[in-house]
């Protein structure tokens, strides 16, 4: 009976790839020698397989849609070390969204505390888990949020604790109003680390604060990429002619978790040793001297013309297109070597081909992108196949089955590689 019950709870522990360390960390004091000797016996079994030093369950039932059954006890790790890890649809390339490791969520509202009066305003630029953090939290402060994400906002509102303190904005940064706007005594904001991104964010952060106000910016450290030196002088020039003075810049002290879609990435260019926290931010906090009128900066979103299909947890962004259907037979064309683009910089001048894009970092060209959406939506509503719609089926099958099985070695990579940080 003893020894049924320790190998129920070694094939419990081994669900996800386990070292033998972790395996004999968690065992409740059961001795390493008798601990190899039982791996060694389930594993003649054939119950469980050691890989590379990992101890995994073998029954490929149990790994079978992990995507959706993760472990309750992997879960609660996640939200443990990644800011709302299970609250959230997984990230899509296209939203720039990297998020913050817990500690940095922490420390950003200690901030916002210790700096502010419970009476004071807090707005948030592009800071959901931020935002959620608060939630939870339930700081005292009033506290607004600016987002354009549906999927994000309906994950946030379950978690508001006082819909008069707490409030979402749903628009696009790009296109709201300040002056609509209430105004508040700090402004928190992640904007994407790209020039016309900044000064937009930052100009709207401007006019909605008070003088005296501070906003708290991450900004991307100085090693990022060839000439970010130079790009965060003129950042750091464009606050001024906003009225805005930097009070102090603390490096690397913000902590982002890899998203899938840079997991995928990343192997696709060859990089495997990376850390799940391995991208950090500055950050810096500006003190409002006095108001300044200035022109808003002109930027053209050039993602937000794009359609969301959610497929078997998979996100297929689709860009819309505006021109008749063609009568030609759809046509779905590879654009790099694997379809994985490898890298997740706007530089990549790829980009600017693909007009269907996955939450893999996927992209394709479609030959006709309204004709793709409807047979999409065919397929989602099962109706009867045409020649079309069976190659989208098929396509969205293949795309389907090889993110669900790459998301699932993201969460063994990510466990693992945390677990060893967090022991």
């Amino acid at each position: 009976m003893y020894s049924e019950y320790i190998d129920r709870l070694i094939i419990n522990l081994c669900k996800q790839p386990k070292s033998f360390e972790f395996i004999s960390l968690n065992l409740g004091g059961f001795d390493p020698i008798e601990l190899l000797k039982t791996l060694n016996e389930l594993e003649s079994k054939g119950k469980i397989s050691n890989i590379n030093g990992l101890w995994f369950v073998k029954d490929p039932r149990t790994q079978a849609n992990r995507i959706d059954t993760v472990d309750n006890t992997i879960t609660k790790f996640f939200n443990e070390h990644i800011g709302f890890f299970g609250l959230f649809k997984k990230p899509h390339p296209l939203d720039f969204e990297w998020r913050n490791s817990t500690t940095s969520l922490d420390y950003l509202l200690k901030i916002i505390q210790d700096r502010n009066d419970i009476e004071d305003r807090i707005l948030l630029l592009g800071y959901p888990t931020l935002f959620a953090a608060a939630c939870i939290k339930n700081i005292p402060n009033h506290v607004t949020l600016i987002e354009k994400n549906k999927p994000i906002i309906d994950g946030l509102s379950k978690l508001i604790p006082n819909k008069k303190r707490y409030q979402i904005l749903e628009t696009n940064i790009f296109e709201a109003t300040p002056r609509n706007m209430s105004k508040y005594s700090c402004v928190i904001m992640d904007p994407p680390w790209y020039s016309p991104h900044f000064y937009q964010f930052l100009w709207y952060a401007s006019q909605c604060l008070v003088v005296g106000g501070r906003i708290g910016i991450s900004l991307p450290p100085i090693n990022t990429r060839p000439n970010i030196s130079k790009e965060r002088i003129d950042w750091f020039s464009f606050c001024h002619k906003n009225g805005l003075c930097l009070e102090n810049l603390r490096d690397q002290k913000l902590h982002y978790a890899m998203p899938f879609f840079e997991f995928n990435a990343f192997r696709a260019a060859g990089v495997k040793d990376v850390l799940p926290f391995w991208r950090k931010a500055d950050l810096a906090f500006f003190r409002k001297m006095h108001d300044k009128i200035t022109p808003r900066p002109i930027i053209k979103d050039i993602y937000s013309g794009w359609i969301e299909k959610e497929i078997e947890s998979v996100r297929f962004r689709i860009k819309k297109e505006n021109k008749k259907s063609i009568k030609e037979t759809i046509k779905i064309s590879h654009l790099v070597k694997g379809d994985i683009l490898p890298g997740v910089s706007i530089r990549d001048s790829r980009r600017r081909d693909a007009n269907i894009w996955t939450s893999g970092n996927r992209i394709y060209k479609v030959n006709d992108t309204n004709k793709f959406v409807q047979l999409l939506d065919k397929i989602k509503n099962t109706q009867p196949g045409t020649h079309e719609s069976k190659i989208v089926t098929e396509f969205v099958t293949t795309v389907c089955k090889l993110e669900i099985k790459e998301y699932n070695n993201y969460l063994d990579w990510l466990y693992n590689a945390m677990e060893k940080q967090t022991s």
